[in-house]
């Protein structure tokens, strides 16, 4: 069976018990529910071909502008880590870095906004 179109954010490849599986998440809330398609034998091959070159692709470097505005300079870096500033750190911590080139551009950065540099695991705040 072929799994409906969906979102590209509801869907992922899982394996289990040695089969790879097609999940598609649907709904939202408790109202969620997976669909599980296991891919055929045949078409792991194909797969792991396209996933190798989506990891080639993440894998290119990007130059990235340093996010204080009074600097020129660009910062060398993987799509890969590009996407860990802007996604991954705001899912897991609920935060947004932004990359500077440098500790004193940071530093400019923060007080052109008038914010400081928070560290939320110190237990004294």
């Amino acid at each position: 069976m072929c799994p409906p179109d969906t979102d590209s954010e509801n869907v992922f490849l899982r394996e289990k018990n040695g089969n790879l599986y097609y999940v598609v998440r649907n709904g939202k809330g408790n109202g969620r529910k997976e669909s599980w398609y296991r891919i055929k034998d045949s078409e792991k091959d194909l797969i792991d071909r396209i996933l190798e070159g989506k990891k080639q692709i993440l894998d290119e470097i990007v130059e990235f502008p340093c996010m204080n505005p009074e600097c020129r300079n660009k910062i060398k870096m993987t799509k890969e880590q590009l996407e860990e500033f802007f996604i991954s750190y705001k899912k897991k911590y609920d935060m947004v870095v932004f990359p500077c080139c440098s500790k004193e551009c940071r530093d400019r950065l923060l007080e052109i906004h008038g914010g400081e540099l928070v560290c939320r695991n110190n237990k004294n705040q």
